[in-house]
């Protein structure tokens, strides 16, 4: 008999392609660092199981088949829970199933006989192609990295510029994410937002028509923190490119933070469950609520663990949604907390609120999942999004109340914005190339506190020269500024291939330049009856 009859493989094949699944999917938005350390979890959990299963059997073989219908039922319940959402199974009667299929292998396990060298033989030869079929698509998209960049490229301590003064002030960066402009929310929902002039009595000077220079996440705020756009990125890895990791890893050793850390000032990095942002290589101190990355937050809710947790009653609701509230109240409480810190300092945080899952209503209280679920499928998206926007908005006003809470000469820089305006198909990134989705994905808030300067920011404002115009009036840097322009790609597989469509947006200062839609629901308090598409 040969090894694959005789050794099985199979239970720790099975728990390597549960991570290696997901990040080959992934691997255009995950750089490998992150895939290490779950794969080294779960190759160590499968072997594990293997161990103990065999010693109950006293056969390793017998105890390998058990041990892979428990990797297969822990791993990838989440997987096949996702394509029954719309069939009468639901979780309990799911978990029902998978037990019994478990009770079914442990049985066979133990009265199997001639079959079992065949069957081992059988799943290791299939466990290992699922292996290969993932390294197909994650081999050549390291190569391609490799083949970009044969060393690590260091952190520079270079800046963009030069300081020839630096203000007694702190600098907050407060980035709420798919916070829309005014224009965008109201086109996209309906919803009237009321925030503007609340802001514009706090001192702020408001941008009601902001652009984003970039419609995505990533891409926007590593021009804003890098003040610049990302042709370099076109040059270097072609327009016909769906990794996103270059771009993100301008997010890391930006020139905001070095500049600012280069004049004395302590950078406090505040990051949430979203990747690119979660933490920072140049911060001199990084805060979080969980050290659990995003991609190990995707393969924790694949398992069968939150569903356990949703039956024995241990879990308010799903642990993404559970996540996702509670990093969202840790940043806005250390950006409280840091406002009473001692020294010069730059903070940022990335805030994902209004950004789905609705898991606010507009006082802040619980919203769980199956809520959410019938409101979408009832049309009321816009429901959802006003209220969240409405508990985003009451905590920005307690925000900058503690901010500027102090005396005139010590109130600190504040930049209030977003990243991108709101999704338009659910939760994918689409547009269809009219002005109007253009202009909702492209729509952003946008709120500065600039004390003791008298400069009027533009109404076409995309926040790359934002930065720019800190360092060159407070700092006395050399930075003109930048035109604001914003720019788009055909499609996923061509994300470098910038297309500038800034004429193309129903904003100020555009020749497609349109009215507001009817508003329908007033972000504060009452979410009203906003529907979404």
């Amino acid at each position: 008999m040969g090894p694959l009859t005789r050794l099985p493989l199979h239970p720790l094949l099975l728990a390597a392609y549960a991570v290696l699944f997901v990040y080959a999917n992934n691997v255009s938005e995950i750089l490998p660092e992150a895939l290490w350390w779950p794969l080294a979890v779960a190759l160590g959990l499968g072997a594990a199981t293997l161990a103990i299963c065999a010693l109950l059997y006293r056969d390793p073989r017998r105890g390998g088949l058990l041990a892979s219908a428990l990797v297969l039922a822990f791993a990838f319940f989440g997987h096949a829970a996702s394509q029954l959402e719309e069939t009468p199974l639901d979780e309990p009667v799911q978990l029902v199933v998978w037990g019994f299929v478990v009770a079914g292998v442990a049985v066979y396990a133990w009265r199997a006989r001639g079959s079992l060298p065949t069957v081992t033989s059988a799943l290791n030869v299939i466990t290992l192609l699922l292996v290969l079929f993932t390294l197909v698509t994650i081999v050549p998209a390291e190569m391609g990295r490799a083949a970009r960049s044969s060393e690590p490229v260091p952190i520079s301590e270079d800046v963009i510029a030069e300081a020839t003064r630096v203000p007694n002030r702190d600098i907050y960066f407060l980035i709420f994410d798919r916070y829309g402009s005014d224009w965008s929310i109201n086109e996209r929902f309906g919803i009237q937002n009321d925030i503007y002039p609340d802001l514009e009595a706090a001192g702020f000077q408001v941008i009601p028509g902001a652009r984003a220079t970039y419609r995505a996440t990533d891409f926007s705020l590593a021009s804003m923190l890098n003040m610049t756009t990302l042709d370099d990125l076109t040059e270097s890895i072609g327009r016909v490119s769906k990794d996103r990791t270059p771009a993100r890893e301008k997010l890391g050793d930006h020139e905001v933070g070095r500049f600012l850390r280069a004049n004395g000032y302590r950078y406090y990095h505040l990051g949430a469950w979203y990747g690119p942002t979660r933490t920072n290589p140049i911060a001199d101190e990084v805060l979080v609520w969980d050290e659990t990355t995003e991609f190990e937050q995707i393969l924790s809710d694949a398992t069968v663990l939150p569903a356990l947790g949703r039956l024995l009653g241990t879990a308010e609701d799903d642990d993404f949604r559970n996540r996702h509230r509670a990093e969202a109240l840790f940043e806005l409480a250390q950006v409280e907390r840091l406002a009473d810190t001692p020294g010069r300092k730059f903070v940022f945080a990335h805030i994902l609120l209004p950004h789905p899952p609705y898991g606010f209503d507009a006082n802040g209280n619980v919203v769980v999942k199956a809520d959410e679920k019938a409101a979408v499928a009832e049309g009321r998206e816009g429901d959802l999004y006003a209220a969240q926007l409405a508990y985003t908005n009451r905590r920005i006003r307690e925000l900058v109340d503690v901010l500027l809470d102090r005396p005139p000469e010590e109130q600190p820089i504040i930049v209030i914005g977003a990243d991108e305006g709101p999704f338009i198909c659910g939760n994918d990134d689409c547009v269809d190339g009219s002005p109007e989705s253009y202009g909702i994905r492209f729509g952003t808030l946008r709120a500065y506190y600039l004390p003791d300067l008298d400069i009027e920011i533009p109404p076409d404002d995309t926040g790359v020269n934002i930065f720019r115009t800190i360092f060159r009036e407070y700092f006395g840097a050399d930075l003109p500024a930048l035109p604001n322009r914003s720019y788009s790609w055909p499609d996923n597989d061509h994300i470098y291939d910038f297309q500038d469509v800034t004429d193309e947006l129903p904003l100020p200062g555009s020749s497609h330049s349109a009215a507001p839609a009817s508003p329908a629901a007033v972000a504060d308090g009452d979410p009203g009856s906003a529907s979404g598409e």
